[in-house]
């Protein structure tokens, strides 16, 4: 299984990279005139099909988990690309190690013999399982949590570390985005206008959308692990809704 981790992780960052090559091409193509803009479309098409051919593989990596086959593979708009990252998010944390030591690395030098890297693209990891017992704990790592002192969205603070990535966040963003794209039947686009039609403005409304899927991963992930999920999960999705169970899933019934 350590193989498919490290192969599903290099084809979501060769994703990244040639998605960043992509609308780099595109942008360059848009300071040109018009002919030969057109000349040079073979090379956009190009970089489109290779998005395509990496999708498929991050596709067929997915089927050796069930999160995947058990319910994100049903539902529209989180494709393979955005199903990915969240599992790499939600069950791994990669450490990098020392070449010459084996032990954990922090900032790039061993914490054991005290070797420095010598580039951070030809670093080795060990993973580790990740445990988030709590929903919120979830989304603080998305960072879909609120700045205690705004109670709005944390934004990042100069000379301040963050607690979340912008890779992690981003990731967060485009499962809305994907949501806000669907059809009006789309269970979490439903959920999504009625916030709107109960006076709840664009920002607010996909973001609470956001954190409902978010909160659904959670759920269907510890239960396809065997793990609890109350107590924290009813404590924050509660609220004076009732909890809402996980669109697309057909929770298997206990033996």
């Amino acid at each position: 299984m350590e193989t498919t981790i490290h192969n599903l992780k290099f084809l979501l960052r060769t994703y990244d990279g040639i998605t960043k090559q992509l609308a780099a091409t595109k942008n360059r193509l848009k300071s040109l005139n018009p002919e030969a803009e057109e000349k040079h479309q073979d090379e956009v098409m190009w970089l489109e099909s290779q998005k395509g051919r990496l999708s498929r593989k991050i596709n067929k990596e997915l089927e050796y988990w069930d999160i995947w086959t058990e319910w994100l593979k049903d539902i529209k708009g989180i494709g393979p690309y955005i199903a990915g990252n969240l599992i790499m998010f939600y069950y791994y944390r990669f450490i990098p190690i020392c070449q010459k030591c084996g032990g954990d690395m922090e900032d790039f030098v061993c914490i054991d013999c005290e070797e420095a890297a010598k580039g951070a693209g030809v670093l080795q990891f060990r993973i580790e399982e990740k445990d988030f017992n709590k929903v919120s704990s979830w989304w603080h790592y998305l960072g879909e949590h609120n700045d205690p002192e705004t109670g709005r969205m944390e934004k990042r603070k100069k000379g301040v570390k963050s607690s979340w990535g912008n890779d992690k966040r981003q990731i967060s963003w485009q499962v809305g985005e994907s949501i806000n794209k669907c059809q009006k039947d789309h269970k979490y686009k439903v959920f999504y206008n009625n916030l709107k039609e109960n006076g709840k403005k664009h920002y607010d409304a996909i973001r609470r959308t956001r954190k409902l899927f978010l909160s659904h991963f959670w759920h269907v992930a510890r239960t396809l692990e065997g793990k609890s999920t109350d107590g924290p999960y009813a404590e924050v999705i509660l609220k004076h809704t009732g909890i809402i169970p996980p669109y697309y899933w057909k929770e298997p019934c206990e033996p």
